[in-house]
Order: structure tokens, then C-alpha cells, then sequence
């Protein structure tokens, strides 16, 4: 089991792909909702900005757990070990 060592940005134990892409999914919504409001022409506060970089971090840490878990088959060995 130690080659299959998570780094600390990976969300699940298994392998599951449905929470990163819920991160995904959120993560953009997300930023496309605080880009039409950057967009609308109102001045943009601190709240707009700190979502917008959380939206990012989510979209990152989706896209960062999906990349690791598809690399050298770690998806189905950790599958296996998990039944």
C-alpha cells in the first residue's frame, strides 16, 4: 500500500471520480457566476474576489485528484485493496 501514498491535495481513499468532478462542477459555476458580477460593471468587493480564488482552488484540487488517481492504474489497485 505504500506506493499507493496520496499526496495531501487528493480527496478520496478510493479513487472515486464522482467528488472531483463535483469540485469541478462547482468550482466553475462558481467562477462564472463571480465573473458575470466582475463583468456586470459594479465594483468588485472583497467577498467577489475571495470566491472567485476559492472557485479556482476548487477547480484546481478536482482537476489535481482526477490526474493522480488516472497515473499508473492507482484507481483500480486502490479499488481492489478497498474490497
Amino acid at each position: 500500500m505504500s506506493e499507493l501514498r496520496r499526496p495531501w491535495y487528493t480527496l478520496t481513499k478510493t479513487g472515486s471520480v464522482l467528488p472531483p468532478v463535483i469540485e469541478i462542477v462547482l468550482g466553475v459555476l462558481g467562477a462564472v457566476v463571480q465573473l458575470m458580477t466582475i463583468g456586470s460593471g459594479e465594483p468588485a468587493d472583497g467577498l467577489t474576489v475571495a470566491v472567485l480564488v476559492v472557485a479556482v482552488l476548487l477547480i484546481a484540487q478536482g482537476v489535481a485528484d482526477l490526474v493522480w488517481w488516472s497515473r499508473d492504474d492507482r484507481r483500480a489497485r486502490a479499488q481492489a485493496d478497498a474490497s
